[in-house]
C-alpha cells in the first residue's frame, strides 16, 4: 500500500487584500494624502525613499519618529492613522472574495490545517470583511496593522503569529499577493507563496523571491500535501 501522504506545513497564513478578497485599495491616491502631513509635522521627505509606497511611509516614519516626543509622535500616527482607514473603508465598500476563497478554506480545514490572517489593513475593515462573507470562523489568528508598529514587509506580524500560535517558521507558509508580504517572510526566514493579480495587478512589481507561485487559490493543493 502507498505511503499516504503527509501535509509539509501545519499553519497558513494569509494576507487579506488581494490574497482573500480581491485588490481594492486606492495605493497612490493614499500616498498623496499622506505626503503633505508628514511635511507639515516637519519631516524632511527625501528622508524616504524614491516613489514610497503606503508601507514604506509608515515604517519609516516610525523610525523617524522614535525619539520625538510621545504626544507629538501619537498625534501624527493618529492622523495617519486616519488616513488608513478611510482607504481601507473605501476599500471595504468594494472587497468581494475571490471565487475559490470559501472553496479553498473548507477544504483546508477539513484536512486539518490551521489557519491565521495576518493584513497590513486595520482591525475594522480586516473584520468586518470576513464576517461580512462568513470568513472569520476559520482563522485561529487574525492580525491587522492595528496590532503591530511596523507592517509589512517588516517580518513583525508574521513573527507574532507563529509566536501566539506556537508553530516554527519552517511549518508555515504565507500567502500573499504583494511584493511586501514576500519580504516579510522571507526576512523571519519562513516559506512563503506569490499568488499574482491582487496587488501586483496595480504595482507591475513581480514576487518572484516567493518559494512557491500561484495564479489562483485552488493552486495551492500540491503545495500543502506532497
Amino acid at each position: 500500500m502507498a505511503e499516504k501522504e503527509k501535509p509539509i506545513f501545519d499553519l497558513i497564513l494569509f494576507d487579506l487584500e488581494g490574497t482573500l478578497v480581491d485588490f481594492q485599495w486606492r495605493l497612490d491616491e493614499a500616498v498623496r494624502e499622506i505626503l503633505p502631513i508628514l511635511v507639515a509635522s516637519g519631516i524632511d521627505i527625501h528622508r524616504y525613499r524614491p516613489s514610497p509606497d503606503y508601507a514604506d511611509l509608515f515604517n519609516t516614519t516610525r523610525d523617524l519618529t522614535r525619539n520625538w516626543d510621545t504626544k507629538k509622535s501619537i498625534q501624527l500616527f493618529e492622523q495617519l492613522g486616519a488616513i488608513y482607514d478611510k482607504y481601507d473603508k473605501d476599500a471595504l465598500s468594494r472587497w468581494a472574495p475571490y471565487p475559490d476563497t470559501l472553496p479553498l478554506l473548507e477544504k483546508l480545514a477539513k484536512a486539518g490545517f490551521r489557519m491565521g490572517v495576518v493584513s497590513n489593513c486595520g482591525a475594522q475593515a480586516v473584520k468586518s470583511v470576513l464576517a461580512r462573507f462568513n470568513l472569520e470562523g476559520f482563522f485561529e489568528i487574525i492580525l491587522s496593522r492595528n496590532d503591530v508598529s511596523y507592517i509589512k514587509p517588516s517580518p513583525e506580524s508574521l513573527i507574532v503569529a507563529l509566536e501566539k500560535l506556537g508553530v516554527s517558521p519552517d511549518r508555515a507558509l504565507f500567502i500573499g499577493d504583494s511584493v511586501n508580504d514576500i519580504l516579510a517572510a522571507n526576512a523571519i526566514p519562513m516559506p512563503s507563496c506569490f499568488l499574482s493579480g491582487g496587488e501586483s495587478r496595480v504595482t507591475g512589481e513581480d514576487g518572484n523571491m516567493a518559494a512557491f507561485r500561484i495564479s489562483s487559490l485552488f493552486d495551492l493543493a500540491h503545495i500543502l500535501v506532497q
